[in-house]
């Protein structure tokens, strides 16, 4: 697996103690509490730079995920459309977005709905995310950049190191 060179985006939907939580855990994230606070951010976060990971910290259910009280799944996602397509030109090729929220990945129709948009690679967990402690109790649901679909208890980029997670983290940041 290929990663782009861009910045690495940690964007936290924090209007609720779980958000809140995730925030005094993260350091250099982006927050948001709508559809709009989260482009706009993460926009805002990036200035000329482009980015090859979004990790986006919502809650959600195998229907729909949450950007604050915009609740967007497979029948509202052309609401959002536009407002997410901003987003599309400031990945890298080879760019992954991790969608953390509970059992989203279990929807497979909105998973290639984001896919498809921007043009990425898509990773959700199909059960239970916990994003303090940084895991999902379930299998993860993995769409690469070309669309193929898989299934993995690991996120595909699991054998990079610590190091060089880390490296990247503090790089992007500059």
């Amino acid at each position: 697996m290929t990663f782009g060179t861009g910045a690495e985006i940690i964007a936290i939907e924090n209007t609720d103690y779980v958000g809140c939580g995730e925030d005094w855990t993260t350091w250099g994230q982006v927050d948001f509490d709508s559809a709009q606070t989260f482009v706009d951010n993460v926009l805002a976060a990036l200035g000329a730079r482009q980015m090859s990971m979004l990790h986006i910290q919502v809650h959600g259910n195998f229907l729909d995920v949450s950007f604050g009280s915009d609740r967007v799944s497979t029948s509202t996602f052309g609401n959002y459309s536009a407002l997410f397509g901003r987003l599309t030109p400031k990945f890298d090729p080879n760019s992954w977005v991790f969608l953390r929220a509970c059992d989203v990945g279990q929807n497979i129709a909105l998973l290639q709905q984001f896919q498809q948009l921007w043009n990425v690679g898509i990773v959700a967990g199909r059960w239970r995310q916990n994003n303090v402690l940084d895991f999902n109790l379930g299998y993860y649901q993995i769409i690469d950049p070309a669309g193929n679909q898989s299934q993995s208890f690991t996120l595909p980029w699991a054998h990079y190191s610590f190091d060089r997670r880390l490296l990247r983290a503090v790089t992007s940041r500059l």
